[in-house]
């Protein structure tokens, strides 16, 4: 035997299958021929290392991503905006490779883009495509597409999946339909923690598109409507990642091309014609939505600060919204008024999103009878009629709450809107309490427990709000865990006094813990949270009467009239 470790040629089958050494004899190895079996040699086995493709489908991404950055780089900007060409290569743009992995680090028009690959799809190969830069394009948009309806749409369910996808495969969009996809790809990447850095991008090509679409809005015309959907959603990215006085100020657009469109009487017409045709009644129904996603905004963005209203329920001629599951199949159904739910309280469960209408509607007459007797301008006859009618709303609040209301571990509250909804109406309590204590009204210790339990219940709804994470957690949803936790460090004197009461501190440091979740995708709930657990925090509980939300924290990390309130001590 030579001095070779190992013989050349191949290892028979039945070496190999035994893990023996083989010594390559032909036509019979010694281990063969020791144990009587037939010396069978493969010939044409495969070669040690990746499969077959694997390295080849990795050279066809890495030219895919090249012609991306190439593309990007070499085409110029037109000057007229927002043909077929321009909105390719600008999302090309958008698309690109972080700054540390561009061949032209230098240039302006790169943007940050990061790009992974999973290795179940590297088993088969990858043809190169004419036009790599559109595959490249082709999958971020569907991703981005899947994140919007997956985590932004759950809390704003303004827009019908099929009528979108539509018109946004559509070559010749309109302008108006190119703005609301950016706006909506914005909110899908702020929902992705591996898409932050195409938000800023994303940020200002939106928002100078919207504003360039001034000119283009009128009353009839088609534009108005989506429009007026880019503008809402662009308020609710500014509301959680920005500014609360520029998202407020960017609502004011929204709500005038809202007014100016008309969408608060388009049931006036007959509605016979909408229910015999499917895709009017769907697009009748994604109008109506519109409008009330902007009511709602237009009263949580306004109720902390008593600020004026620009969207009034006096003379709505629009019916509620109907349930998801009809709204995306195109199941025409009649909704009732607004008026006629609030009148009917109790009596039946409306769809979450008609529900945060109705709850947040009666809220709101809570706080017109407030400023009302604040004013000092009534007479007291009319105080004794303000203070019926608010004991009145109080009621259809609390029977609201126990038609609607589902214990922490209910199925139906993987729904982030069903969720907010239960919140809410538990926050609606407290909140009526809040108005009684500060018009001064006698309360017995038996009305302090409703709004107690009510307290209890947002501390354990906080629980399934954190668990879905605080992409898909509802944006106003800091407001009523602050609420909760005002109301129980305010009245902690109190719980003492009660049969039902709890270790204060825990249930706060539950709301707490809540509100830390939510701050990685909300700036309002890190604003109430620094308000929380500021030391300033029991001086103005002691100082200041419970008014409403008590304090305006407005989703910055210092609240508005912040220093107005440190002036006062």
């Amino acid at each position: 035997m030579s001095g070779s470790r190992q013989q050349p040629g191949l290892a028979c089958e039945e070496c190999r299958k035994k893990k023996l050494r083989c010594d390559r004899q032909r036509p019979q190895c010694d281990q063969c021929e020791e144990s009587g079996t037939v010396c069978i040699v493969n010939q044409a086995r495969s070669p040690r290392g990746p499969k077959k493709g694997h390295l080849k489908a990795l050279r066809n991404r890495i030219a895919t991503l090249e012609s991306i950055i190439n593309c990007g780089q070499a085409n110029a900007r037109p000057k007229d905006g927002f043909n077929e060409q321009y909105h390719a290569n600008n999302t090309i743009q958008m698309l690109s490779p972080p700054q540390e992995y561009t061949p032209n680090a230098a240039s302006p028009e790169c943007h940050p883009f990061s790009y992974t690959v999973e290795s179940s799809s590297l088993s088969t190969p990858i043809t190169p495509m004419s036009s790599p830069a559109h595959a490249g394009f082709d999958m971020v948009e569907a991703d981005l597409n899947q994140l919007y309806f997956d985590r932004v749409h759950p809390v704003v369910p303004m827009l019908h999946q099929g009528r979108y996808f539509t018109w946004s495969q559509r070559p010749d969009k309109p302008s108006s339909h190119t703005c609301l996809q950016l706006t909506m790809w914005l909110l899908a990447a702020a929902s992705s923690a591996h898409l932050q850095h195409m938000r800023e991008s994303l940020y200002t090509r939106a928002r100078h598109a919207i504003e360039a679409l001034d000119h283009e809005i009128s009353p009839d015309s088609a534009a108005c409507l989506q429009t007026a959907q880019a503008w809402i959603l662009l308020t609710h990215y500014e509301y959680r990642y920005m500014n609360y006085r520029r998202a407020w100020l960017t609502a004011g657009r929204a709500f005038r091309i809202i007014q100016l469109a008309k969408l608060h009487e388009i049931d006036r017409q007959n509605l016979g014609v909408n229910m015999a045709h499917t895709e009017a009644w769907t697009e009748a129904e994604e109008k109506r939505r519109t409008y009330w996603l902007a009511y709602c905004l237009d009263r949580l963005l306004n109720i902390s600060d008593e600020w004026p209203l620009s969207l009034h329920d006096e003379a709505l001629y629009i019916y509620l919204p109907v349930s998801e599951s009809d709204f995306q199949h195109g199941r025409p159904v009649v909704m009732n008024s607004l008026y006629h739910e609030m009148e009917s309280s109790g009596e039946k469960m409306l769809p979450p999103l008609a529900e945060t209408v109705v709850l947040i509607t009666l809220c709101w007459h809570s706080v017109a009878i407030q400023r009302v007797a604040h004013s000092g301008n009534i007479s007291p006859d009319q105080s004794t009629d303000t203070w019926t009618r608010h004991r009145w709303l109080y009621q259809l609040v609390q029977k609201r709450l126990m038609l609607i209301s589902l214990p922490s571990s209910a199925p139906e509250l993987h729904d982030p809107l069903r969720l907010f909804t239960n919140m809410l109406a538990n926050a609606a309590v407290i909140w009526f309490y809040n108005i009684m204590e500060a018009l001064q009204i006698d309360i017995d210790d038996d009305t302090f427990l409703v709004p107690l339990y009510s307290a209890y219940e947002i501390v354990g709804l906080a629980k399934p709000l954190t668990r879905s994470g605080f992409f898909k957690a509802h944006p106003f949803s800091p407001m009523l865990l602050y609420l909760s936790a005002n109301f129980i460090k305010a009245h902690a004197d109190q719980l003492s006094c009660v049969s039902v009461s709890e270790d204060t501190q825990l249930k706060l440091g539950e709301l707490k813990k809540a509100l830390r979740i939510l701050q990685g995708g909300n700036n309002l709930a890190m604003g109430y949270l620094d308000l929380l657990e500021s030391d300033l925090y029991d001086k103005f509980c002691s100082v200041s009467p419970v008014r409403g939300f008590a304090f305006p924290v407005t989703g910055q990390t210092q609240p508005p009239f912040f220093m107005d309130i440190m002036d006062s001590f």
